[in-house]
Formats: structure tokens, sequence, C-alpha cells
């Protein structure tokens, strides 16, 4: 249990990606991914690290059969993960070096006033939160192309990355029975650069935010984990729309309606290793298109010439308001791309 605990951290610290576990290790059931998870935290607390919520995910059905997963799931959220946002301030800057494959996800978090229990009524349950915000998870994968088994992601700290959120709103006991409603019937927009491309509800997260956090606290008190539910938790409670890759330079915006909170705002930056994939790409990306034989098939060269617009877009995105330094970059990739050529002619007259 424990190797598996190491070979995962150490995929997160070093952010490279590994085999799903289950397929080495297809003993490896829900209860014995939980095991692993606990053994994580214990070894990221160890080091100095602080727990400070749980992040729940797999909450919205819509998205279980695009991953294969089937029922919510949870782990641990940590202090140097968490990042606050004022919505009088410019937006959040999101260095996406930090991760493996980040996708984002719109959600609730709940910070807990005390401890609640899974046979509360709604009422009790609420009377348990303390406050309210709205947020975003990043989401990351160590498993290539996020492709793997339920217990994977339990034993991959429910894939958590980080947690942006905005500020937290106070339920008061007076407003209790109006936050029952709300919180049962919103919707949200997502949107990148400025365009909506999903469109999200409140009972897609097991019926709603307040359900969710009930099913998480079932399952917590049915396996318990280290250092469990403490009054001051942060809890975010699964993504209401569904998760979508991060390209360096995009600017990702929600928009909330029927909830008093205000909409997130989040850039996506990079630094030198977004910047070099993004110059590899756009190199290999420009010398397949011209150099069309290199192409094993006129799909790939289709994939060559989309390849090279994402990557250029994303270049130009990344370093907006810099135009020396894109120049620079431009003729970096012309260089690059005469070098890949001078090498496949050199094999293929050899």
């Amino acid at each position: 249990m424990n190797d598996i605990a190491l070979s995962i951290l150490d995929a997160l610290d070093t952010k490279c990606q590994i085999a799903p576990i289950t397929q080495t290790n297809p003993w490896l059931d829900i209860d014995a991914a939980y095991g692993v998870s606990s053994a994580i935290t214990s070894m990221r607390v160890a080091r100095g690290e602080l727990p400070v919520g749980w992040k729940v995910g797999f909450t919205n059905r819509t998205i279980w059969d695009e991953y294969g997963v089937h029922a919510p799931i949870w782990g641990p959220m940590y202090e140097a993960g968490i990042h606050s946002w004022n919505p009088d301030s410019e937006p959040l800057t999101l260095d996406l070096d930090g991760f493996v494959e980040p996708r984002i996800e719109p959600e609730i978090i709940f910070r807990l006033g005390s401890v609640p229990r899974s046979d509360m009524n709604d009422l009790e349950l609420l009377g348990c939160i303390e406050a309210v915000s709205h947020g975003f998870e990043i989401v990351q994968s160590v498993y290539p192309k996020w492709r793997f088994q339920a217990a994977d992601t339990v034993a991959a700290v429910a894939l958590h990355g980080a947690l942006l959120h905005g500020p937290f709103v106070a339920i008061a006991v007076a407003q209790r029975k109006q936050w029952l409603e709300t919180l049962a019937d919103f919707n949200i927009d997502l949107l990148r650069d400025g365009e909506t491309i999903d469109h999200g509800m409140a009972a897609n997260v097991l019926g709603g935010p307040l359900h969710a956090l009930r099913h998480f606290i079932a399952g917590i008190e049915a396996r318990p984990m280290e250092p469990g539910l403490q009054a001051g938790d942060l809890v975010s409670t699964g993504t209401l729309t569904r998760a979508f890759p991060l390209t360096a330079g995009e600017f990702w915006s929600t928009r909330l309606h029927g909830l008093p909170l205000p909409g997130m705002r989040v850039r996506c930056g990079g630094g030198a290793a977004t910047l070099e994939s993004l110059i590899a790409r756009a190199s290999r990306a420009r010398f397949n298109v011209e150099h069309p034989d290199s192409c094993p098939s006129p799909e790939a060269y289709e994939q060559a010439v989309a390849e090279g617009v994402s990557a250029k877009t994303s270049l130009a995105r990344l370093l907006y308001g810099d135009p020396s330094r894109l120049r620079e970059i431009q003729q970096e990739i012309t260089a690059r791309t005469a070098a890949i050529a001078a090498g496949w002619k050199d094999r293929s007259t050899s």
C-alpha cells in the first residue's frame, strides 16, 4: 500500500504521469484506494502540509459516463492549494506548470462551522455550514489522457489540484430557509474567453450542493479518514458543468443566476515549461505542414494543421502585451522547424 502511495505522491510532486494503478494491481478496490489516499495524507502531513478541507468529486451525474466513474469520491485539500480571490481585483492567475493535464470545474464551496452528521435534516445540516462561496476547482490526472478506473481516482487524492474561491458569504440563521431554496435551484454559465461553453444547474450535483455534502458526510462516516471532518473545513461539492482542459492564455469566468454570490474570473498562465511545450508543439506542427510527406496519412496532416493553429493561438494569448518576446519566439520556431527538417532529410537519404 505504501509503495503505491509513494508512486502517486512522486508523480504529483514531479508533475509526471504513471499507468493507472489498477493495471498492475487489479486487487485495488475502492476501500483499498481510500487506504492509499490516507497513506498519502500521512506522508504529506509528515512533511509539513496542512489539510484544510475536502473535495467531493464525480457528484455530477451528467459526466459519469464520460469518465467511467459512476459514484462520488472524495479526498483532502491542503492549505497551499487554496487561493482566495476578491471580485474587485484583477482575475486570479493560475500557473498551469503546477499541474498535470489540468481541467477546470465551477463549484459551490461550504465552510463548516461545526461537524455535521448524515442523519440531520436539511435545516440542521445547513446549520452546520458557516458560510458559502463559489469558485473553481482545478483537477488533474496523473494517469495519461484521463483514463482510469474509479479506484485509481480515489487513490490519486480524488484528482484534486487546487481550489480557487471567491468571498465567503455567511449564512445567517434567519436566512437558512431562503438558502435551502436557492442552493437547490440556481443556474450557472461557464465562459472561456468571454464565450459561454457550458451551462449547469444546482440539480446536476446529486440534486444540489447540500445533497452532495450529505452524501460525502455519509461516505466518510462509513470510511473514516484522517484527520476527519472538523469545524472550519472547506468542502468543495463537485462540478456544476462538464470539466474542461486548460491552456495557457485562456480566460475563464462564470455567471451565477439565482444565487447571491459573485462569479469567478481566472486567467491561465504558464512558466518556462508551458512556453517550451508550446514552442516544441508549434515547431513540430509547422514542420509537418511544410513537409506533408512526413505525415503518415491525410488525417495526420490535418491534425498537424490543427495542432499548429492551437499552439500559435496559445502562444499569442500567453505573450499578449509582449510583442517583442512573441517575435523572438516566432524566430525560435522557425529555427527549430529548420533543424527538424534537416534531421528528417538526413535520415531520408541515409
